[in-house]
């Protein structure tokens, strides 16, 4: 029998859809402090040498506006922060700004016929550093392999423009502050700024491949439960958000127990790695299923309605080998339903249902 109820149990203690989304907010808040802080002390640099009447070059005035536009974009990210639901796009938003605003910077000092401070300040390229280091604190494989090819192609790009567009290496004497243009310092800083992006790059790698061996269970290959629970409070807030249906599949093998003492844990082993890939290999690529313990797996259904998921679990029923059966439960997203647990308590609870009656396929109604 397939059951699918709805539950008016209520929130769990920061559920793991939430602790998740607080770890990016969190994350991304603290990266944006250090910004403020680096930012900040540009800007009080440039007042005290303004206060103390330090002479200041050509790029001064466009520092004092990046420097401006730069705290009120931090400010507003924190304040967003502060309000706003996570959103998973951010980062890539905040590292794309990093890049462009960098890059704009330094074109314009070049722009500005002050390329010596485009190819030589340290504070400008300390920034390139900066946005290596934030992308390796966020673990993001997209953003780093962004940062891996942006950063020395946006760095390269303005040494060019300096180069040939005002031949900044062909000077009558060195600049006071910056000194004279030298190729080696250069290459040194495209090699290094690709190096330190290349280095973080395989770091987040292997951060990814952890994550992934982590969130698998190693005997069958699908999911594991804490990849499960994970994954379903995610679904569970955008399915809020979108308006959109979501259901979960829990099955159970019947006989099973009989199956082990008969031929042994290794022949039952090899047969929940069966079944498990049979069940990968028969649902969407939306889909996803999850050893949720001993012999049961749970499938989660985006998008997908009540109907519909009996519908599948009728044919995901067909996939397990003889003499076995497939029990199955079905969770359905309601206004009630809160967190992963609500969901799985409800598909838990057609299960024990499906055992009792043993009366084939039903949908049951809250």
């Amino acid at each position: 029998m397939i059951t699918a109820t709805e539950s008016d149990s209520g929130p769990r203690f920061l559920p793991v859809g939430r602790r998740l989304s607080r770890r990016g907010r969190d994350l991304e808040r603290f990266i944006n402090l250090w910004r403020l802080g680096v930012v900040g002390l540009i800007g009080v640099g440039i007042v005290v040498a303004r206060l103390v009447g330090v002479p200041l070059g050509a790029e001064a005035s466009m520092l004092e506006v990046a420097v401006g536009a730069m705290l009120a974009f931090g400010l507003a990210l924190q304040f967003y922060l502060g309000w706003r639901p996570w959103e998973g796009w951010l980062p890539l938003l905040v590292v794309a700004v990093d890049i462009i605003a960098i890059t704009a910077l330094l074109v314009a000092c070049v722009a500005a016929d002050r390329s010596i401070v485009a190819t030589n300040s340290q504070l400008f390229f300390f920034y390139y550093v900066f946005i290596i280091v934030a992308t390796g604190l966020r673990a993001d494989r997209q953003l780093s392999r962004l940062v891996a090819w942006a950063l020395p192609v946006s760095y390269a790009l303005v040494v060019f423009l300096a180069v040939a567009w005002r031949q900044v290496q062909v000077t009558a004497q060195p600049d006071p502050l910056y000194g004279d243009f030298r190729w080696e310092l250069q290459a040194i800083r495209v090699l290094a700024l690709a190096i330190f992006a290349l280095m973080i790059t395989f770091d987040v790698g292997l951060v990814a491949t952890d994550q992934a061996e982590a969130r698998t269970d190693p005997l069958t290959g699908v999911y594991n439960r804490r990849f499960l629970e994970e994954f379903l409070g995610r679904e569970i807030i955008r399915a809020r958000r979108g308006h959109q249906p979501l259901s979960i599949l829990l099955l159970d093998l019947d006989g099973f127990k009989a199956f082990n003492d008969q031929h042994g844990h290794l022949a039952g082993d090899q047969t929940l790695a069966a079944v498990a890939l049979a069940l990968r290999d028969a649902v969407r690529a939306t889909d996803i299923v999850a050893r949720f313990g001993g012999d049961e797996f749970v499938v989660v259904l985006p998008n997908t309605p009540g109907e519909s998921a009996r519908r599948i679990a009728r044919d995901l029923a067909q996939t397990v080998p003889k003499p076995l059966r497939f029990s199955v439960g079905i969770g359905c997203l309601g206004q009630d339903v809160l967190t992963s647990a609500d969901l799985i308590a409800i598909a838990d609870a057609g299960l024990m249902q499906a055992k009792q009656t043993g009366a084939g396929l039903a949908l049951m109604k809250p």
